[in-house]
């Protein structure tokens, strides 16, 4: 069975945001530096103790994927403190400062940091991919010159999607921002956003905060992400310099998504439950090989492991986590640090189970019955679909597998961080609360 067509997560129109109007030229704008104020900017707070990033405070970054899930929750605390931000998007500059609000407005954002967008956020259109991202180069060396940091979080996150897009989108992406951070005069710190998926087919164990060796993978597109943050790597020594890579777990969110925001993983996968089975058992019999048991209930068999679990972590967690890395990396005298990159795992302390997670959705769906099981024969046409409609949460449902966090562990000792808090029973149902758009 197909995905559904959910909503272009981007508004097609610019009224959500202060500032100009739409730009009826849909060429990129060229780039003349951070945009001017219309009016009086904000008052920007006096970075203090417990800033979230006091060290980025007078910094200008470059964000790739800055109308994101992820990214919505980082500018949520850059802007705040007066950080001016260079967002690198694909759509032109009014739609995309539109997204940013909305994503804003989604992650919780005050009215008063949504109105910094029109004064601290300049757009770049760009193709990603493309080389110098295909600004001129007189733009893609303006651009470069203007940042302090380079905030890598674009990328394509279809776990099974075509090898060839992942490739182009998440490595050869990678290989032109690290292009970018290289041209830049100021040489901008580097933060790439990899993921904790790269471990591949680790199954058991502790994965380090290190570089990985390829030892296969479960989805196409942990391939991806593992030969773009070799890049990185590569790059770091080649170049003498140090960068940082973030990989962060299963990020989500326990609030509902305004519509056409960004959604978290699992707010996907519940939206795609909704919609698959909004009409009830007994209209997916025919596809279904089980009988509905006793209670009415219809049971899917999931391959996997009963005692599999997942690495969970509430993304406000991340991003106060890696803004703090951040800080660190930006203030630390590296001139007696040898070159590289140093990886931090952005990961939950507790591995969350995923008899937790099927419970959680059975809860919204109470006739439907999840069961792991080690062998499936003779599999339905439902759960076939299930395996591929569901592909989020059915690739992984083999792990074992923890993380080391010592870089984690360290904030939390010096109190630069709290310990995230439980991913916990109430917090799962409403983690995977559907959209609107799709009830």
């Amino acid at each position: 069975m197909p995905d559904p067509e959910l909503p272009d997560p981007e508004p097609e129109s610019a009224s959500e945001v202060p500032g100009p109007g739409p730009n009826p030229d849909p060429r990129p704008a060229p780039y003349n530096g951070p945009a001017a104020s219309p009016g009086p900017e904000p008052r920007v707070p006096s970075p203090g103790p417990g800033s979230a990033t006091p060290a980025l405070a007078d910094s200008t970054i470059a964000v790739s994927g800055a109308t994101g899930f992820l990214a919505s929750y980082l500018l949520l605390h850059l802007l705040p403190q007066g950080t001016r931000v260079v967002a690198l998007v694909r759509k032109p500059p009014h739609r995309a400062m539109a997204s940013l609000a909305l994503a804003l407005r989604s992650a919780g954002a005050p009215a008063e940091t949504v109105q910094r967008v029109a004064h601290q956020v300049q757009a770049v259109q760009i193709t990603l991919d493309r080389p110098r991202l295909g600004l001129s180069e007189g733009e893609f060396q303006a651009v470069a010159d203007s940042v302090d940091a380079v905030l890598h979080c674009a990328a394509l996150t279809k776990l099974h999607g075509d090898a060839g897009e992942l490739h182009r989108t998440n490595v050869e992406g990678t290989r032109q921002i690290l292009a970018l951070a290289a041209a830049g005069r100021r040489a901008p710190q580097l933060f790439h956003v990899s993921t904790a998926f790269v471990a591949g087919a680790r199954l058991d164990g502790v994965v380090p905060e290190r570089q990985l060796e390829a030892s296969g993978f479960l989805t196409p597109y942990e391939e991806s992400k593992h030969r773009a943050e070799r890049l990185v790597h590569d790059w770091a020594r080649t170049q003498g310099r140090c960068a940082t890579v973030f990989r962060p777990s299963v990020l989500l969110s326990d609030r509902t998504a305004l519509p056409r925001a960004p959604q978290h993983t699992y707010a996907v996968l519940a939206a795609k439950l909704a919609l698959f089975l909004r009409h009830g058992p007994r209209a997916l019999l025919d596809a279904s090989s089980a009988p509905l048991d006793a209670t009415g209930r219809l049971t899917i068999r999931l391959l996997g492991a009963p005692d599999a679990s997942i690495n969970l972590l509430q993304v406000d967690a991340a991003a106060r986590a890696m803004l703090r890395l951040a800080e660190q990396a930006t203030t630390t005298d590296t001139s007696d640090v040898p070159p590289g990159a140093r990886v931090h795992h952005i990961v939950h302390p507790t591995e969350t189970p995923v008899t937790r997670v099927n419970e959680a959705l059975q809860r919204s769906v109470p006739w439907l019955r999840l069961a792991l099981v080690p062998e499936r024969p003779c599999p339905s046409g439902l759960e076939r679909a299930v395996d591929l409609y569901g592909a989020e949460a059915t690739a992984y449902l083999g792990l074992r597998r923890r993380y080391e966090r010592t870089s984690l562990c360290e904030l939390e000792r010096r109190r630069l961080v709290g310990p995230p808090a439980p991913v916990d029973n109430p917090y799962l149902d409403a983690a995977l609360t559907p959209p609107l758009m799709a009830r």
